[in-house]
């Protein structure tokens, strides 16, 4: 009888969390025999150690992705049922509610975008939520100091307060917010700390699924519209490889029953469809909606520029607060220039990639087709497997003229009107 497809915690998982295969055994520990037994019991209690938060590791991960693969599972069936029947459908149907190829492309989209969903959670986007939180903490601390700065201009010395003033809470001394100011800056200096140390995590878990990023790239890829969406479509096609080598493993287990066989293997054509909305999304949103808009922004600002100029010549307003206004337009324009040519870098990555995937899911389409036939199905998805591993060799560009800290704050700021009109 085939193997439940619920069955999910078989993929093997190395000792070691950091990713290498040293075994945390005794005998990997050298003992010196003149050590006294107080040290050799240290060293032992230290192995053991590290052995247990190998071990809690390795569950939680096996946790994690047997919740994901349970997760994602009943929506991969459904939309194989979906690919199944599509050729069978007429092309456009005019009888209402008759269904055709235009609604069940439909209907598979939505569950693709179900599917996306799932399988966009993993660390990295931990570690991006929590740079996120360092990020906000830091801003609210700001603006703390900025409300403790403007409450300290009409507060009193704590020797001149009165009786009534002391026991109100809502009084404060000129000592008391200097003190307040002092430990929100403590806060700030710790967050920068861990922000630090978040980036490096964070840029080494981008590295071990597929993008590679330096240092400019990553505060680039944080900052941008973008962004999220390359990390996110770089989680899910790791997921689909996790995802792939567990529907190999099932399809093994199961004889390669050609039921089983040919599920499983409509599940993993699912994953490259999958794979193939995520990066045409991508495309389509960078070119038909981001870089117009930033394409706006940029002749607003010219606009500004040329009236700025034209009042300047006829002496029609303040010349040096209008001199200030072409500046600050023409940083705008600069920035929305390199904005929307670091966004056209992204999508012709992506595009280029997508390439790849195209004939990919022209291959599995075709095979899939012959399934019913075949009894190799594990190897078809090893060999799938293998093609997912070049798919997503992504190299972030990055903005260089970051360390314009004015162009920085600009860029920052297009990202949440972007974001705001997505």
């Amino acid at each position: 009888m085939p193997k439940c497809y619920f069955s999910i915690l078989m993929i093997p998982l190395l000792a070691c969390c950091c990713g290498c295969e040293t075994k945390l055994t005794d005998e990997s520990v050298e003992v010196d025999p003149t050590a006294n037994v107080s040290d050799v019991a240290a060293v032992d209690g230290g192995v053991a150690s590290a052995a247990n938060a190998v071990s809690q590791e390795a569950e939680r991960m096996r946790k994690r992705f047997g919740e994901l693969f349970g997760n994602v599972l009943p929506t991969l069936d459904e939309a194989r049922l979906l690919v199944d029947r599509h050729e069978t459908l007429p092309d456009d149907s005019s009888i209402p509610f008759k269904e055709d190829k235009v609604s069940n492309a439909a209907a598979l989209n939505e569950l693709l975008d179900q599917a996306i969903e799932v399988l966009g959670v993993s660390e990295v986007s931990d570690y991006r939520q929590r740079i996120r939180d360092a990020n906000a903490a830091i801003a609210a601390s700001h603006e703390k100091i900025a409300d403790y700065q403007r409450e300290r201009v009409s507060a009193s010395y704590e020797k001149d307060l009165g009786r009534i003033q002391r026991i109100n809470p809502f009084e404060m001394s000129k000592e008391a917010i200097d003190e307040a100011i002092k430990n929100e800056k403590a806060e700030i200096e710790s967050q920068e700390e861990l922000l630090v140390q978040l980036k490096k995590t964070f840029a080494s878990e981008l590295s071990k699924i597929g993008v590679k990023v330096d240092e400019a790239g990553l505060d680039s890829l944080l900052s941008s519209v973008s962004g999220d969406d390359i990390v996110t479509m770089a989680v899910v096609f790791d997921n689909i490889k996790l995802v792939t080598t567990q529907l190999q493993e099932l399809t093994e287990s199961s004889g390669e029953a050609l039921d089983v066989s040919k599920r499983y293997y409509g599940m993993y054509v699912v994953m490259i469809h999958v794979m193939d909305r995520i990066q045409k999304t991508f495309v389509r949103d960078v070119l038909d909606n981001h870089i117009p808009r930033l394409k706006e922004y940029e002749e607003k600002a010219q606009q500004n520029i040329a009236q700025a100029e034209a009042l300047i010549k006829v002496n029609g307003g303040d010349s040096e607060l209008l001199q200030a206004n072409i500046a600050s337009n023409r940083i705008t324009r600069e920035t929305a220039q390199l904005y929307a040519k670091y966004l056209k870098e992204n999508a012709e990555q992506i595009a280029k990639e997508n390439k790849l995937a195209q004939k990919n899911l022209a291959t599995a389409m075709n095979t899939y087709d012959t399934v019913k036939l075949s009894s190799d199905v594990a190897t078809l998805m090893k060999t799938g497997r293998r093609d997912f591993e070049t798919l997503m060799r992504l190299q972030v560009p990055s903005l260089r003229e970051f360390d314009n800290e004015t162009i920085r704050k600009e860029f920052e700021k297009m990202t949440g009107q972007l974001r705001a009109s997505r």
